[in-house]
């Protein structure tokens, strides 16, 4: 093998990249090399949330996949990230004392308010991105207040997950050098083409999350006895465990609906996959949303949408086209656009599909690395 080809495949290998046209005649008379940034991305615990933890996850192998160096950092890890993505744990003292000038990393990806109060005690001397998922209570409204607060110069961008995440935020700090990009799916993992061998009924309903109280799942249940009367196999699938669990099995319980609602708790990504491959629409109360995970993953299987109506909700479906929402003020409201989605559901799942596609997280992970390749 020619001199100047092994030179030029050692290179590649290493992830320095050299241009043909500057090896020439055996001799590497000028070499341009590039190689691309580090990245921590950090949470106070991992895994973090549902959807926190989906996000650092696939943002962390995408950017993997286009040349970034990723890890995953934490005060402590009760499992390991996934596909070998390395685990960094980190020291509050030394946060403390030195800040996140000890980490061996170009950039640190931050998807916590509560954890920049270590990461941002000493001034950095490196760029740090604040990701802003959401604020779920008042507690953490206030919490990012003070954060920005003592920190907002130490923070180079915000990246908020939709526009009313973004307006949200900028409600509790004021104008801040903030973003758009969307939450993501997998869509070779999520696809139409997956068996369906939790079908239950017809039509067949699912929900995705931890179950807390403004997640108002109890409406989703209060609404199967109406459902039944047009559609006597209706089934409902609950997935997520969380502190209003019990309360959603003691109900369903109470109206007799255990042949007709299934609380199925913490499942794995594989089985997750295959319910809302199984279902007929993808379905949401909730109370509270900036730019939830699940949707995106329920149109990467073509599946459409039935949504509560809120601003978060409302952006995605003005994005996608895949559904409808309902209306808190009228009890009847939500079966109503249940059957209207269910009518319908091949030209929302076409459109659904088409959605997903464009945010799969090989297009958001260019987004954001469009953001760090702008960091001087």
């Amino acid at each position: 093998m020619h001199l100047t080809v092994v030179f030029k495949h050692i290179l590649e290998q290493i992830g320095l990249i050299a241009s043909d046209s500057i090896i020439k005649y055996g001799i590497v008379s000028r070499i341009q090399i590039m190689k691309k940034k580090s990245v921590l991305m950090v949470v106070s615990k991992y895994p973090a949330t549902y959807g926190h933890t989906t996000v650092i996850n696939n943002l962390c192998l995408g950017l993997d996949k286009i040349g970034y160096d990723t890890a995953i950092g934490a005060f402590s890890f009760d499992s390991d990230p996934p596909n070998n993505i390395r685990k960094i744990k980190l020291s509050k003292l030394r946060l403390l004392t030195s800040g996140i000038n000890y980490l061996n990393f170009d950039i640190i990806h931050t998807h916590q308010a509560l954890i920049n109060y270590y990461l941002l005690s000493v001034k950095p001397k490196k760029h740090v991105i604040q990701h802003y998922h959401a604020a779920s209570n008042r507690l953490q409204e206030i919490n990012a207040k003070i954060m920005m607060k003592l920190y907002k110069k130490r923070i180079s961008k915000i990246i908020c997950v939709s526009h009313k995440a973004l307006n949200h935020f900028k409600e509790l700090v004021g104008e801040c050098d903030a973003i758009v990009i969307y939450n993501g799916v997998d869509t070779e993992f999520y696809n139409p083409n997956l068996p369906t061998p939790y079908k239950r009924g017809s039509p067949q309903l699912l929900f995705v999350s931890v179950l807390r109280k403004y997640k108002k799942t109890g409406i989703l249940i209060d609404a199967m006895p109406e459902l039944l009367k047009k559609y006597p196999n209706a089934h409902l699938q609950i997935v997520g465990i969380g502190e209003d669990y019990e309360n959603m099995k003691n109900k369903i319980k109470k109206m007799n609906l255990d042949n007709n609602v299934e609380m199925l708790g913490k499942i794995s990504d594989e089985e997750l996959r295959l319910h809302y491959s199984s279902c007929d629409l993808y379905i949401s109360a909730s109370t509270h949303e900036h730019c939830p995970v699940p949707p995106f993953e329920a149109m990467g299987c073509g599946k459409p949408l039935v949504l509560s109506e809120l601003e978060g909700h409302n952006e995605i479906l003005n994005l996608s086209k895949a559904g409808l929402t309902f209306s808190f003020n009228d009890k009847t409201d939500i079966c109503k656009k249940i059957e209207e989605v269910y009518e319908k559901k091949g030209y929302f799942g076409v459109n659904a599909l088409s959605c997903a596609k464009k945010y799969d997280w090989s297009n958001i992970c260019k987004q954001v690395a469009n953001v760090y390749e702008q960091l001087t």
